[in-house]
């Protein structure tokens, strides 16, 4: 741990002073947009493979986004010059998403499903299917897809994809249909300015610093308020978990808490934070795995102890106003406690570090010097 962040302290050390640099040498009359930097957060970084042939600025927004929560329509992604199916929209064997589906022929007709996965991952992959019998050739391995009369989601298996062009190999039964295919893995976290990205707005220091704190967990470095806020589960009962005051089971610091039953629950804590910035999140939970979801977007999966235990992630990037941290709690799982605690990345100090006024904006050769950073040092996500 103390490796860790001595790590993070040289990377912060080597981007303040080069930095400073950039912000001091003269600089090129070419005012730069958001854009220019989201385009160089996912060229520099390597990530470029999960953008499409010809990528528009939300294929950027979903790599910075962590999105790794993706549906293909078939209709979208089949190839007509070699597959002899058709593309069908009549609800007869009940409800489709997107245009259509599609539709194989008497005998067992092959389908080739090409799409681009933005960001790497394992994935659980699952089809929209009918009728019995489909085979899928996912990466080197074949599985079985089987339905009804009617469309029904099916799983069929976890399988690892790197960000990139893919293609699913489907042999489709007499008769079979496919609507569409879904990938899912836990997103990962958010890389995005305080308001949002907004491609064709001014490009400012205050963009650069909050986005190259996110990625590379740099707000760690920073003090920790000392005034926390601390919303204590039981004040949320929910469907599927009780307020119980059970102590040999850890005991819960405000004497009571949430346990699971016999089934899976989700419990939802609202959370109000006054100051858009960097926050360390501390949970009292037991159980294992619990998943945990900031804000419906980013996925946390702990496998916590079968007692009460206090588990803290650090550095989490809130926006002002309304947050939300959701749990999928075990059966016999429970929480007890969520405390947030701000980490103190003032502008004030910020401009000391790095010697930039908020609100100025980049050139190009500020941004040059920002690419031979991010270069240096690289970023995995």
């Amino acid at each position: 741990m103390q490796r860790h962040h001595a790590l993070k302290f040289i990377a912060f050390f080597c981007l303040t002073l080069l930095m400073y640099g950039a912000a001091m040498r003269p600089a090129v009359a070419a005012e730069l947009t958001q854009r220019d930097w989201m385009i160089t957060l996912v060229d520099t970084l390597g990530w470029s493979f999960g953008l499409p042939d010809e990528p528009q600025d939300p294929d950027y927004m979903n790599i910075l986004a962590g999105n790794r929560e993706l549906r293909f329509e078939a209709e979208d992604i089949y190839d007509p010059d070699r597959d002899p199916v058709s593309v069908m929209s009549f609800r007869n064997f009940g409800q489709f998403s997107g245009q259509g589906w599609i539709n194989g022929r008497r005998e067992p007709t092959e389908v080739h499903l090409g799409f681009t996965v933005p960001v790497s991952g394992t994935y659980q992959v699952k089809a929209h299917l009918r009728q019995a019998g489909h085979r899928f050739k996912i990466g080197n391995e074949m599985v079985e897809g089987n339905a009804g009369t009617d469309f029904t989601p099916v799983t069929l298996g976890s399988f690892r994809m790197d960000a990139g062009p893919q293609e699913i190999l489907l042999i489709l039964p007499p008769n079979g249909a496919i609507d569409y295919v879904s990938l899912t893995a836990p997103n990962l976290a958010l890389i995005a300015p305080e308001d949002g990205w907004q491609p064709d707005e001014p490009l400012t220091w205050e963009i650069v610093q909050t986005t190259l704190m996110q990625l590379y967990g740099l707000a760690e470095l920073f003090p920790v308020d000392e005034q926390s806020i601390i919303i204590e589960a039981e004040a949320f009962p929910q469907d599927g978990v009780l307020v119980v005051d059970i102590p040999h089971l850890g005991r819960p610091r405000g004497g009571k808490w949430l346990r699971c039953g016999p089934h899976t629950a989700k419990v939802r804590l609202p959370v109000t934070v006054s100051q858009t910035g960097f926050y360390d999140l501390s949970l009292r939970i037991m159980g294992k795995p619990v998943q945990v979801v900031i804000n419906d977007h980013h996925t946390i999966v702990i496998d916590a102890n079968p007692y009460l235990e206090d588990h803290t992630f650090t550095s989490l990037f809130l926006q002002k106003g309304d947050n939300s941290v959701s749990l999928v709690l075990p059966p016999g799982g429970g929480v007890d406690q969520l405390r947030l605690s701000r980490r103190q990345t003032r502008p004030a100090q910020i401009k000391t570090a790095l010697g930039f006024e908020p609100g100025d904006p980049l050139t190009t050769r500020q941004l040059d010097s920002l690419t031979a950073i991010l270069a240096a040092f690289g970023a995995d996500r």
